[in-house]
Parts: C-alpha cells; sequence; structure tokens
C-alpha cells in the first residue's frame, strides 16, 4: 500500500456541476456546508480510468492493457478495486473549515455559504443567438457558476495493490489529465494534475513515453 499526495490546479474557470439549481443559479458547483468548493473523489476516479485508457490506446497496449487498467480501478471481474481516492479539498481545507464553522456559529447570519462560495467562484452567462435572426432566443438566458482559475486542490491516492505496473498506469494517466467538468468547448475544465511525491516512484516508468 502507498499513499500518493496530489494537487490539481485549474488553468481555466472549472464547472464542477452537481446537478442541482437554486432560485438564482441554474447550474451550481458542489461545494460543502460552508461554501468551499471540492473536487469529489467518484469524479476523479472515473476522469483517472477514462485517461488511462486514453494512454493505453495512444500506445497500442504496449504499456499497459485495458485488462491493466480494469483490475486498478475495479472494472475487472472479481470488480474488486486496486485503488482508492478521497475528495479533493483547498489548500489547509481542516483549518478552514473550522475556522468557518467558529465564524458561522458566533456570528450566525453575517458568514454564509453562499458568501463564502463567492470568493471561490463567478458566475457565468450565455444565451443561444437565433442564427436567422441574429437575436436571442426568448427563454434561453441560462447562468452558471464556475471556480476561479488557479484554484488548488489538495488529496491523496492510495496504491492498495502498490506494484510497478499499477504505479505506472496512476502516473502516466495523471499526467495526461488535461480536463475536467462541463462546457469545455466554452473556454472552462482546463486542469493540471502534480503527483507530489512523484520521486517515490521508479523514474524508469516514465522513459517509455518520453
Amino acid at each position: 500500500m502507498h499513499n500518493f499526495k496530489i494537487k490539481i490546479t485549474t488553468k481555466s474557470p472549472l464547472q464542477l456541476g452537481y446537478g442541482r439549481a437554486g432560485i438564482v443559479i441554474d447550474s451550481d458547483v458542489v461545494h460543502d456546508k460552508y461554501g468551499m468548493p471540492y473536487f469529489p473523489a467518484k469524479r476523479f476516479k472515473g476522469l483517472l480510468y477514462e485517461s488511462a485508457l486514453e494512454i493505453a490506446e495512444i500506445f497500442d497496449e504496449k504499456i499497459f492493457t485495458k485488462k491493466d487498467i480494469d483490475k486498478l480501478f475495479g472494472q475487472g471481474e472479481d470488480g474488486i478495486s486496486r485503488i482508492y481516492i478521497n475528495n479533493f479539498y483547498l489548500k489547509n481545507y481542516e483549518k478552514m473549515y473550522s475556522d468557518w464553522q467558529y465564524l458561522n456559529n458566533e456570528y450566525k447570519g453575517f458568514f454564509t455559504a453562499q458568501s463564502i462560495l463567492d470568493l471561490y467562484t463567478d458566475i457565468r452567462y450565455q444565451t443561444t443567438i437565433d442564427k436567422k435572426t441574429g437575436t436571442t432566443v426568448d427563454g434561453s438566458l441560462h447562468n452558471m457558476r464556475i471556480i476561479d482559475a488557479g484554484t488548488e486542490f489538495y488529496g491523496e491516492i492510495i496504491l492498495i495493490e502498490d506494484c510497478e505496473l499499477n504505479q505506472k498506469i496512476l502516473a502516466l494517466a495523471l499526467k495526461n489529465l488535461r480536463f475536467a467538468g462541463a462546457k469545455r468547448n466554452r473556454g472552462c475544465g482546463r486542469i493540471n494534475c502534480l503527483l507530489i511525491n512523484e520521486k517515490e516512484l521508479p523514474q524508469k516508468i516514465f522513459k517509455e513515453v518520453i
């Protein structure tokens, strides 16, 4: 078993929706009870799985195969996952959570989840244009909340079966993962994934693709 520390940096605005809308916001972002956005583990695992499949396809399964990937991510015959991923939170999340909890209790109504969420996000508006008339289509105005570019999330990935093959799949899938969330064709969703303790891995696992 090996714990790997990961940093995700948003290189452009990120729309991590969670299927809910509010009175004012049509499409909100995932956040905790105090308004701090986070990157859900389940969603990141899915993205990492897709990224690994893309690597396997690019290199004709010469580096690792789809079967190897499926086994690691629990998609194989036994259904047992060899990788565990935690939610990714803002830097110093635990301390900030404690601080916001204190302020929320001491000054009720002054610090709200909405006001805290506004610190890390922005609202983007869009509408549909009628190609024939060049005017906006009635009722097409839509807004969505986006996480600001430059936001950093931190978390851990645990390789339960810590072998060189699984290390290779994880490391290369992280390097290849560059997009997440919705509205990627609207300039959103570029991310960078950094394996903070990459030096703990044998460097030969990267040489096949450099």
